[in-house]
């Protein structure tokens, strides 16, 4: 696998984290994240879960960011039999959007429900999607919705929470057709690591709220 996060979210937004929101989200879905702690302490609940098995982990160095991913068994957080339950924490190089671009870096937490490439899969991760919406959308400020089609079929949705009164979003998810002709419900949770705590990520001149 790429170093990478899946290619289903190539629309970037804009990033805030605030932790009161998305916790009942985070109690849901994941089996460890790092609002509760440290990051390095996350980290080494993934390393020692017996559930989850590290398949790549490469640690940030001068020419290459931090990236770990891995999957779980006997943990499947989604309403649906999903055939592979994988975790993303990457490393990201982000420009933001003032006048001088200025560069960070934030960490992507993703997590992926995948199923097969049938219709069946295809009807059961949208019902996911649509039961996120139902359940967690009221918790947000507003959304910014995307979609995309394959084939003359709508393949993916794509749903960004904001926060009022930030520009950035700190959640995402999506239901999408993946270039291996499977179906996935994913979400990301994004972030940024100061003195090793995932922390609130603004755009330059933005004031934290909490």
């Amino acid at each position: 696998m790429k170093k990478t996060i899946i290619t289903l979210l190539i629309f970037l937004p804009f990033l805030l984290n605030a932790q009161p929101v998305f916790q009942p989200v985070l109690k849901s879905y994941f089996r460890t994240h790092p609002f509760d702690g440290t990051f390095s302490a996350f980290i080494k609940s993934l390393q020692q879960d017996p559930w989850f098995k590290i398949e790549e982990y490469s640690r940030r160095t001068d020419t290459s960011f931090f990236f770990l991913t891995g999957t779980y068994k006997n943990f499947n957080p989604f309403h649906y039999p999903a055939k592979e339950v994988r975790l993303i924490v990457a490393e990201q190089l982000l420009e933001h959007t003032d006048s001088l671009k200025t560069l960070d870096t934030i960490i992507n937490i993703q997590l992926l429900g995948i199923a097969d490439a049938t219709e069946n899969s295809r009807t059961e991760v949208v019902k996911e999607y649509t039961r996120f919406q139902k359940k967690y959308a009221s918790l947000f400020w507003k959304s910014s919705y995307q979609k995309g089609d394959y084939e003359g079929r709508l393949a993916t949705e794509i749903n960004h929470f904001f926060i009022y009164p930030y520009s950035i979003s700190p959640i995402s998810v999506v239901w999408g057709h993946m270039e291996t002709k499977e179906y996935a419900f994913i979400i990301t949770i994004r972030c940024k690591v100061k003195q090793n705590i995932a922390d609130v990520i603004l755009n330059p001149g933005e004031a934290p709220r909490f």
